[in-house]
């Protein structure tokens, strides 16, 4: 656990990343420029939404300087979300 806290300047380069990452992501999906199927651009866009996440979890929701329980409990809905993730695409791949 680190004692000292971002400064205001670390909170304004991360609003600049966060706006940085938002106008890339809307970007990707409206302009047809990259020779992938619209399912890689949309698997990109979901990777630079979690990046995203992170960054505001970690400075603005401030658990980058609180304790690992705290981070678990919010990590832990997360992974909720991954598994049932998972169990809809395996769906998809087994056909029962």
């Amino acid at each position: 656990m680190t004692d000292t806290h971002a400064t205001p300047a670390t909170y304004l380069w991360i609003w600049v990343w966060l706006a940085a990452l938002m106008l890339v992501s809307v970007f990707l999906s409206e302009a047809n420029i990259l020779p992938v199927a619209k399912g890689a651009v949309v698997l990109l866009v979901l990777g630079l939404s979690t990046v995203k996440a992170l960054l505001v979890a970690l400075y603005y929701m401030h658990l980058k300087f609180e304790r690992f329980v705290l981070a678990f409990v919010a990590a832990f809905p997360l992974m909720l979300i991954v598994l049932a993730t998972l169990l809809v695409l395996s769906s998809r791949l087994v056909k029962l």
